[in-house]
C-alpha cells in the first residue's frame, strides 16, 4: 500500500478544523482534512444555530402574554404548532448548514478525504484504504453528548441529545430536561414556553453556569415561574406503557420524553494517538500548556472542543487558525485567549464577561461588587421586560474592571460592551465618563458600575461624582445596591 507524505493533516471539518485548513492553505498545498461526515459543522447542524431558531420561535410566541398590557388584542388566537416550529428549524438548520458545505466546493474534490482516520503504530496516519505520512497533525475533532449507556438501552429514542433534539415530528406533552447548563436551560424554557410540561433536573446549584449567588437566586426565581425545577440527581426507566420514569430521592414523574444534556465527551476515541506520541487524560483530553495548543514535543495540534477550552464557536475558530498557523510552520502553536465572554439566550438572558464571582472569591476582600436591578429601570418597565440583575466587580485599590455577570434583557449586547472594556483594562471611572442615552438597558449598567466605584479606594472629582448619577426621571430605589 503507497503512503503519500503532506504537510499537514487536519482531522474534522467542524468550525475548528475548517479555519485551520484557511490558515495551511495560506502556506502548502499539501494538506488533506478528514472527516467522514455529516459535514456542516456543530454549530450549524445541532448547536447554536438550530437552537437558536427553535428558541425564537418560542420568545416570539410567549411575547403574546404582554399583549393586554401594550393595548393589544388577539392573544388567545395565537397558536404555537410544534410540528411547525421544529419543521421552519430544521429546513433553517439544513440551510446554514449546506452554506458551510457549499463553501468547502472549492477544495473538498481534491483535499477532503471522506473517511474516518487513525494513526498506526508506525506513526502515518490511515484513512480507509489509503494511508499517509503528515509532518503536523490538526486535531480538530470537537465532541459529543455525554449520555449513560443504561440510559441510553433503556429509553431508546425516547432518549433525546442535542443531535436528535430537532429532528423530532412535534412535541411532547411532558419532557424532562435532564442537566440545566446553558443548553438545558434554553430548550427547557423554550420548550415550557411553547406549552410542553417541563421537569428540569440538576444537582448543581450553578443552574446556566452562574456562579454568583445573587444573580442565582434571581435566575431560579424567572425561570421555575415557567418550568419544574428540582435540584437533585435523577435516574430514568422505561415503564410498561412506553412512558418514562424519572425518579429522585424525593420523589417521581412520567414524561413522554427525555432531553439529556449532562455535558460532552471528546472524539478522541478512535484516533488511536499513542502511537502518535500523545497521552489523554481519562475524560479523553491532551495534556496541554495553558496557551498553547500542541503536545510539547510533538507535532499534534488540538482545536476546538476536543482541545478541553471553553466550548464555543469564537474560541474554537480562534484555535484552529492558531492551529494551522503553527503547524503549516512546525512550530509550538503559543497564543493567549480573547477575554472571556459568555451568553445564555434564555429570556432574560444571561451573560457574563471576564473574571467569574467563583474565581475573585479567592482575592477575598481585594474585589469590590456592585449590583443593580432591571426591574424598576425605565426601558425595561416599557419594554414589559421581565427584569433581571447586573454585577460588576473591580479591584478595590485601582478600580479596574475584572468581571461582570447579569441576568436582563439585552444580556447579549451589555455582555459584548463589558468585555470590550475588560480587553482594555477600562477603570470603573472611564466607564462612567461614556455617554449613558435614556432610556436603554445601559443606564442600569451605570448604576452598577457606580455602585462598584463606591467601594473602590480611588478618589474621583466631585464634578464627574455628579455627572454619573442618575437623569432625574429615571432615578427609582434600588434595592439590589
Amino acid at each position: 500500500m503507497t503512503t503519500k507524505d503532506i504537510y499537514v493533516a487536519i482531522i474534522g471539518a467542524g468550525t475548528a478544523g475548517l479555519s485551520a485548513r484557511s490558515e495551511v492553505a495560506k502556506v502548502t498545498d499539501s494538506y488533506r482534512v478528514f472527516d467522514p461526515g455529516p459535514l456542516g459543522t456543530t454549530c450549524a447542524r445541532t448547536g447554536c444555530m438550530p437552537s437558536k431558531a427553535f428558541l425564537q420561535s418560542a420568545h416570539d410566541y410567549h411575547r403574546r402574554e404582554a399583549f393586554g398590557a401594550l393595548g393589544l388584542d388577539g392573544a388567545k388566537d395565537v397558536q404555537a404548532i410544534g410540528s411547525a416550529v421544529l419543521a421552519q428549524t430544521r429546513e433553517l438548520r439544513d440551510d446554514l448548514a449546506g452554506g458551510v458545505v457549499d463553501g468547502m466546493e472549492s477544495w473538498q474534490a481534491t483535499h477532503l478525504v471522506k473517511e474516518t482516520a487513525a494513526f498506526t503504530a508506525d506513526g502515518t496516519l490511515r484513512a480507509g484504504d489509503a494511508v499517509f505520512r503528515p509532518r503536523a497533525t490538526v486535531i480538530a475533532t470537537g465532541t459529543r453528548p455525554v449520555v449513560p449507556e443504561k440510559w441510553r438501552d433503556a429509553l431508546g429514542d425516547r432518549l433525546l441529545t442535542t443531535e436528535t433534539f430537532f429532528d423530532m415530528p412535534d412535541l411532547p406533552a411532558r419532557i424532562a430536561v435532564i442537566g440545566l447548563g446553558p443548553v438545558g436551560l434554553e430548550l427547557g424554557q423554550a420548550l415550557a414556553r411553547l406549552g410542553v410540561h417541563v421537569t428540569g433536573f440538576d444537582p448543581s446549584p450553578m443552574q446556566g453556569g452562574i456562579s454568583d449567588p445573587l444573580l442565582q437566586e434571581h435566575l431560579e426565581e424567572s425561570i421555575g415561574r415557567e418550568m419544574q425545577i428540582v435540584q437533585a440527581n435523577a435516574d430514568l426507566s422505561l415503564a410498561s406503557d412506553g412512558s418514562v420514569t424519572v425518579s429522585w430521592e424525593d420523589g417521581e414523574i412520567s414524561v413522554d420524553r427525555v432531553l439529556v444534556a449532562i455535558g460532552r465527551k471528546p472524539n478522541t476515541d478512535t484516533l488511536k494517538l499513542d502511537c502518535a506520541g500523545v497521552m489523554l487524560s481519562d475524560a479523553g483530553h491532551p495534556d496541554l500548556p495553558p496557551g498553547q495548543l500542541n503536545v510539547p514535543g510533538t507535532s499534534v495540534y488540538f482545536a476546538g472542543d476536543v482541545s478541553g477550552g471553553p466550548a464555543l464557536l469564537h474560541e474554537a475558530a480562534d484555535e484552529g487558525r492558531v492551529a494551522g498557523f503553527y503547524a503549516a510552520r512546525m512550530k509550538d502553536a503559543t497564543f493567549s485567549r480573547r477575554v472571556p465572554l459568555r451568553i445564555v439566550f434564555s429570556d432574560p438572558q444571561i451573560s457574563s464577561a471576564g473574571e467569574t464571582f467563583e474565581t475573585l472569591q479567592e482575592e477575598g476582600d481585594s474585589i469590590a461588587m456592585g449590583s443593580a436591578s432591571f426591574s424598576s429601570a425605565g426601558r425595561a418597565r416599557l419594554a414589559r421586560d421581565s427584569g433581571g440583575v447586573v454585577r460588576i466587580y473591580a479591584e478595590k485599590a485601582t478600580a479596574r474592571l475584572r468581571g461582570a455577570a447579569m441576568i436582563a434583557p439585552a444580556a447579549e449586547h451589555l455582555g459584548h460592551l463589558l468585555a470590550f472594556a475588560i480587553c482594555n483594562r477600562a477603570q470603573l471611572q472611564d466607564l462612567l465618563r461614556m455617554p449613558f442615552y435614556h432610556p436603554t438597558h445601559e443606564e442600569v449598567l451605570r448604576r452598577a458600575i457606580r455602585a462598584a466605584l463606591a467601594e473602590c479606594q480611588v478618589e474621583q472629582e466631585a464634578l464627574e461624582g455628579t455627572r454619573c448619577h442618575d437623569t432625574p426621571v429615571d432615578a427609582p430605589a434600588d434595592k439590589t445596591t
